[in-house]
């Protein structure tokens, strides 16, 4: 054993009870869609967390942002159904405005302590390129909220503390588990089809093939069917690790 292999990497499919936490409304269904569908169709719960109202996306010069948080919460929650997720939360940022950590981390803590999973999943906040503030407040707090829901000091108000075995980022460049979705492929289609306020039936069909041709990239390249890609990480490797963007 070396120093790289003294702290294991838990499966990703190991836990048995899960928190997915996504910036926007479709960002679950699109990068890890065919995960918690293979989650949920095994018998695992999944709490769904939608940070922000999306009250932002969209292109039409028509729409009213209260009028597009109302479309986007009805398409969320279909979208939920049909993966399967037995729970959605929400919390009240705004798009566009999701704090860095601070007011966020409280929030995720809180979550983390109530629902009590084995695992969350956040998008990876170390991707490079990623301009969207929101998806990386959504991973930097994520990953901080992991280390603070397991200490019984840090608001003790806000529920007892709870320990997260691992953490899985998804949408990231550089990662240790892949994940066969052959079987769910059409469940994590159906799921995009529930956001039609978000795409438009041409970019619906660009945005499926794109991600098909991106899983049978991945799965090529490690012997498996179409496959999605996730970086998966225990507590301590978020703390003082020199290791971690290596495994």
């Amino acid at each position: 054993m070396n120093a790289r292999d003294f702290i294991p990497i838990p499966d990703i499919e190991s836990g048995q009870r899960y928190v997915v936490f996504q910036p926007h409304s479709d960002d679950a269904a699109l990068f890890a869609g065919g995960l918690i569908a293979r989650l949920t169709g095994s018998g695992k719960h999944v709490t769904l967390v939608t940070m922000t109202d999306g009250c932002l996306g969209t292109c039409d010069p028509a729409m009213s942002r209260e009028r597009l948080v109302s479309l986007r919460r009805e398409e969320d929650q279909k979208a939920g159904e049909i993966l399967g997720v037995q729970k959605h939360l929400y919390l009240p940022f705004h798009d566009g405005s999701l704090p860095h950590c601070g007011a966020a981390t409280l929030e995720m803590v809180r979550i983390i302590r109530q629902e009590q999973p084995d695992a969350i999943m956040v998008p990876d906040p170390w991707l490079p390129y990623e301009s969207h503030q929101d998806h990386l407040n959504c991973g930097w707090s994520g990953t901080e909220s992991v280390i603070y829901a397991a200490l019984p000091l840090y608001l003790p108000e806000v529920l007892p503390a709870h320990g997260v075995s691992y953490v899985i980022l998804y949408l990231t460049d550089r990662p240790n588990q892949f994940v066969d979705i052959t079987s769910v492929h059409g469940v994590k289609t159906n799921a995009l089809a529930s956001y039609p306020s978000q795409f438009s039936p041409e970019q619906y069909q660009m945005v499926v093939q794109y991600l098909d041709l991106k899983a049978a990239d991945i799965g090529a390249a490690h012997g498996i069917g179409p496959a999605e890609a996730y970086k998966v990480l225990t507590p301590l490797h978020l703390h003082t690790s020199v290791d971690s963007a290596g495994l």
